[in-house]
């Protein structure tokens, strides 16, 4: 059997023990003292039992003042550290030596020590993540302002996510409003294959994380450990924002092939959350852009309705502008920018004179330089518009010509994009075939012989015309 020592005991033991030793066993003898002294009449302090009698009441006294001191002075020591915790100081020499020993105080130290070291990991776990989540938001603060395309911005997002969490791959679902479907808007690290199969996406995870608005961990299987073409482990977060549910985040597979921590889904879930409230200030945005298109559009109808010389010009150099792009195989993306841009070409009008925009003779030389202004002025116009962008070169530039004559640039043959040369051709001949206060409009005969005496000088695109005059001619015009 084992025995303890009286520091092993209980406190409150302890405490008994040292009372016993250091009031009750001294007041006994006091007793037997005074017994002697009324029993006899006196107390003789020579003889070898009273002697021996004071000793031992002062040794048992100061045994137990210095056991009591000793019990309390743990108490004391713990009692500060905690104080000191939570001050943020502590003195761990002091708890490891307290936590020697199987008394209570020991074990309340020992327990006091596991709960700080937990403290200082979910501290360093928290360091950790907060070092992740400015990493990764960094990374992407600094890259925004340079990326123009909505599409580059979110897979270069989602790279830096993947790659701050040590991922193989993810995948950004937008929820489609209309029919409630989940559509990959960015795959990284996925085969083309699986894309189209929608294989290996985490779709299903996804459906379900948006269902139920709660993130998801799946760890590593056996059967699919070490293997990167599988699914697991993955982490899935909602995007959400001001409660409308965006799409969800599916980040999978581990290069050190171990599985996501709570702390991992903890930064995907901040991340999930910054992502869904830019799609929310995206789409915000792109409303608020879409009422000042459609006004500026309406505005310049109006423009173009004030003179019937102008009346319908931007649609009827659309349509043919539209027509010639399809003819040449442009990407919808072309075709999208083309019927915008000549919608708004000549919104720039708006700031010259009626006076000379109608003049039925020819403009003198200051005259002629306000109405060159026309495309810079509709550049300011539609400049604040970020999702339309794209238009604003086009109608800066839909007067410049292949050999830098044209204004008010002067750019010259590479440096004007096919969509603008384009817009080009479809502006002069939609000029060239209209009543104008200065002339009658021409046939188109006379306007076909006018593009190509153009193009044998340089200065306008030979496929754009001959495109348009094919069509003309099979009557697709």
């Amino acid at each position: 059997m084992k025995l303890k020592s009286a520091k092993q005991e209980p406190i409150l033991k302890q405490f008994y023990l040292y009372f016993l030793v250091a009031s009750v066993i001294p007041f006994f003898i006091l007793l037997y003292l005074i017994s002697q002294f009324i029993f006899t009449g006196k107390i003789d302090a020579s003889s070898i039992h009273f002697r021996l009698l004071f000793i031992f009441a002062g040794m048992f006294s100061v045994l137990g003042f210095l056991g009591t001191r000793g019990f309390l002075s743990k108490i004391s020591a713990l009692s500060k550290n905690l104080e000191k915790r939570a001050l943020g100081k502590i003195d761990k020499d002091t708890i490891l030596e307290l936590a020697k020993g199987d008394e209570e105080v020991a074990q309340l130290a020992k327990v006091f020590s596991e709960i700080v070291t937990d403290l200082e990991e979910n501290v360093r776990e928290l360091k950790e993540t907060k070092k992740t989540l400015y990493q990764v938001l960094s990374k992407i603060g600094n890259s925004v302002s340079s990326i123009e395309n909505f599409d580059a911005l979110i897979k270069f997002i989602l790279e830096a996510i993947v790659e701050a969490l040590g991922a193989h791959r993810g995948v950004i679902f937008l929820l489609e409003e209309e029919n409630k479907i989940l559509k990959p808007k960015a795959i990284v690290g996925i085969d083309e294959k699986l894309v189209q199969s929608k294989a290996g996406l985490g779709e299903e995870a996804a459906i379900w994380v948006v269902k139920e608005r709660k993130p998801l961990i799946v760890p590593l299987t056996e059967k699919e450990a070490g293997d990167s073409s599988f699914r697991t482990p993955l982490i899935v977060a909602p995007l959400v924002a001001h409660d409308r549910v965006w799409g969800a985040i599916c980040v999978s597979g581990k290069k050190q092939n171990e599985n996501f921590s709570e702390e991992e889904l903890s930064v995907l879930l901040n991340l999930a959350y910054q992502i869904a409230v830019f799609f929310e200030n995206t789409s915000l945005n792109a409303e608020v852009e879409k009422i000042y298109f459609e006004t500026i559009s309406a505005l310049a109808l109006a423009v173009e309705a004030k003179s019937p010389y102008s009346r319908g010009h931007s649609e009827r150099v659309a349509k043919y502008a539209m027509k010639i792009a399809e003819y040449l195989g442009l990407p919808q993306e072309d075709l999208s920018t083309l019927r915008d841009a000549a919608q708004l070409h000549d919104i720039g009008k708006i700031g010259i004179a009626d006076e000379i925009l109608d003049k039925p003779g020819e403009l003198t030389t200051e005259e002629w330089m306000l109405m060159k202004r026309h495309p810079q002025i509709g550049e300011r116009i539609v400049g604040p518009l970020r999702s339309f962008r794209r238009v604003v070169n086009p109608i800066k530039h839909h007067h410049e010509f292949l050999d830098g004559s044209g204004y008010p640039d002067g750019l010259k043959s590479a440096e004007i994009p096919l969509v603008t040369r384009i817009l080009t051709v479809a502006d002069i001949f939609d000029a060239l075939t209209t009543d104008r206060p200065y002339r009658k409009a021409f046939s188109t005969k006379a306007a076909k012989d006018e593009l190509e005496a153009m193009v044998q000088l340089g200065k306008i695109d030979g496929n754009a015309v001959n495109s348009l005059f094919d069509l003309v001619e099979n009557k697709k015009i």
